[in-house]
């Protein structure tokens, strides 16, 4: 039931009424599954740069409610909450993927038995490595 992010496309899952998701967390907040939607989106797209150079993280939340738009009912249909996950191409995160890493920092903290603050700091250092090396498939694609 969980897609890898290394994956091309979302999954869709069986009786899931078209839902795609790219995570599925099984028992994730109070015992409800979290359907995350991942979504890296580049601010210098033309048809958002005049709302992304008008407002900061503008594009992150057009983003974000566009997902909400089209999951929010299958997944409540389901049991479950969706969660957007948008990044920009420059490592923003959108409020909604911020707080929800926010919530696994504090559970990888637990676990590893680090201080929040540095399991936050390994947490984002390593999805950064991630999105860079993204990035750099991208332009390779391009070349």
């Amino acid at each position: 039931m969980i897609s890898l992010l290394g994956r091309k496309k979302p999954v869709t899952l069986e009786g899931t009424c078209g839902l795609q998701a790219n995570i599925l967390l099984l028992n994730w907040n109070l015992g409800r599954p979290v359907a995350l939607d991942i979504s890296v989106v580049s601010p210098l797209n033309p048809s958002t740069l005049a709302e992304a150079g008008a407002t900061f993280g503008a594009v992150l939340e057009a983003t974000e409610s566009r997902k909400h738009q089209a999951n929010d009912e299958k997944c409540s249909a389901l049991g479950w909450v969706s969660t957007p996950l948008a990044v920009d191409s420059y490592g923003a995160w959108g409020k909604e993927a911020s707080l929800f890493l926010a919530q696994v920092a504090a559970r990888l903290a637990i676990h590893k038995s680090l201080p929040k603050s540095q399991a936050s700091f390994d947490l984002f250092s390593n999805l950064s490595i991630c999105l860079i090396r993204a990035n750099a498939r991208a332009i390779l694609r391009r070349v």
